[in-house]
C-alpha cells in the first residue's frame, strides 16, 4: 500500500487561493469604504472572511457590488507581492488602522503586502495571481464579536 502524504491544511494551495480571496475581498471593500477599519481575513477550514469596521451596514446591493470589484480585481491578473518592513515602518502604513496596530504590537518585523495586509514573519505564504483565485461571492455578513462586520465567503 502506497504511503499517503498528509498535507497541512496551512501548507495547501487551497489555503493559499482562499488567503488570497480574503486580500482581494480587503482590497474591494477598502475601495468602497474608504474609511474602513480592517482587522484579520484569514482562510479557515470552509472558505475565508474578514473583519471590518464599517461607517454602516452592508446592504445586499453593496454585497453584489463588492463581488463584481473582486471578479475585477481577479481578471486582472496582479501578482501580490510580499516585502518585509520593520514594525515601525508597519505602524506607519497603518496609522489610521486600529486593529491593525493591534497585529503589530510587539513585533520586530512585520510583513506587508501591496493590498494593505500584515503579515507575520514566521508565517510562510505563497501567494498566486489573482487570476488563480475562485470567483469569489460575498455571501453574506454578520456581527462577530469585538469587531463590527464579518464577510465572509459563500
Amino acid at each position: 500500500m502506497p504511503e499517503q502524504i498528509h498535507e497541512h491544511y496551512e501548507d495547501s494551495f487551497l489555503y493559499c487561493i482562499r488567503h488570497s480571496a480574503a486580500h482581494i475581498m480587503a482590497e474591494a471593500v477598502l475601495e468602497k469604504f474608504p474609511d474602513a477599519k480592517i482587522a484579520i481575513g484569514p482562510a479557515i477550514e470552509d472558505g475565508f472572511y474578514y473583519d471590518f469596521d464599517l461607517p454602516r451596514p452592508l446592504t445586499p446591493e453593496d454585497l453584489q457590488e463588492i463581488e463584481k470589484r473582486m471578479r475585477q480585481i481577479i481578471a486582472g491578473n496582479y501578482p501580490f507581492i510580499k516585502r518585509v518592513i520593520s514594525a515601525d515602518e508597519a505602524r506607519q502604513v497603518f496609522a489610521d488602522q486600529p486593529y491593525k496596530l493591534e497585529l503589530i504590537e510587539g513585533l520586530e518585523h512585520g510583513g506587508l503586502d501591496e493590498h494593505g495586509n500584515v503579515l507575520t514573519e514566521n508565517r510562510r505564504f505563497r501567494f498566486t495571481p489573482t487570476t488563480s483565485s475562485p470567483t469569489c461571492a460575498a455571501a453574506h455578513t454578520s456581527n462577530a464579536p469585538g469587531r463590527s462586520t464579518r464577510l465572509p465567503s459563500s
